[in-house]
């Protein structure tokens, strides 16, 4: 006999308030969250609506919260959601109304991404983010005539903004109770990516300073609250808040 798993899923249509449907998935072994909705929108809905690409925990398209924890859907194996160690300090996290009888022992429960507008179901509203992103300018400016090769770094040099350049901005660290209260704040992932740019040592002066002098600002690293969630949560071991504290250290005026 096929062993079965209960989910109990986030839902929500433009214009209405959320709800939560339960529905039930053969188990197969090496499943993942991902592969389990997959298997919803195939055999019950297939308007039921949610975010992916490349299947790999590379892209972070598939960022959602597995039992009240942000996770990547293609990585969290279903046969271990419940055994999972979760964080410990991560903030209440609340969608919609939960069912009362939601059986937290045996039932899988699924939302969107927290902190943003839910569009449709699992999809949410990203588009603050990506702002906010862009104001960190997070990119190298050239010449159109630059020359090759391009700048060269020492390894070392490299290595101390490795950890950084594993951001796959998933927006996961927006779990961060800041993000929660002030809509204006950049955010971890954006100050991350300004701290892996400020620190590289190909960027010219000029960039540098127009890096810092925004992330200087009131919404920027002052605004930072120092929870240390977004390192808690982030799946590629980036530490965003790790990263926010050298900006602050380092590069912001006393």
């Amino acid at each position: 006999m096929v062993e079965m798993q209960k989910f109990l899923v986030y839902r929500k249509q433009p214009g209405e308030e959320p709800s939560y449907e339960r529905f039930e998935v053969p188990l197969n072994p090496g499943m993942s969250i991902l592969d389990a909705l997959f298997y919803i929108q195939d055999h019950y809905d297939s308007n039921f609506s949610f975010r992916y690409s490349c299947r790999g925990a590379i892209c972070g398209s598939c960022g959602m919260t597995v039992d009240k924890f942000p996770q990547l859907a293609c990585k969290t194996q279903v046969a271990g959601v419940k055994t999972q160690k979760t964080p410990s300090k991560l903030p209440e996290l609340k969608f919609g109304e939960v069912p009362d009888d939601w059986d937290e022992e045996t039932e899988i429960l699924i939302e969107p991404l927290p902190n943003m507008e839910s569009i449709r179901d699992l999809v949410v509203d990203m588009e603050p983010f990506w702002k906010f992103y862009g104001e960190a300018q997070p990119y190298f400016v050239r010449e159109y005539n630059d020359e090759q090769p391009e700048s060269l770094q020492e390894p070392e040099d490299a290595r101390s903004i490795e950890h950084l350049v594993y951001c796959i901005l998933c927006g996961l660290c927006w779990t961060c109770p800041v993000n929660n209260t002030n809509p204006q704040y950049l955010g971890p992932t954006a100050l991350a990516k300004a701290n892996r740019f400020i620190m590289d040592t190909r960027l010219d002066n000029e960039h540098r300073k127009s890096i810092v002098k925004r992330v200087s600002e009131e919404d920027g690293v002052p605004a930072c609250e120092k929870h240390y969630v977004c390192n808690r949560v982030c799946p590629k071991g980036v530490n965003p808040g790790t990263a926010i504290r050298n900006i602050r250290e380092n590069f912001l005026s006393s």
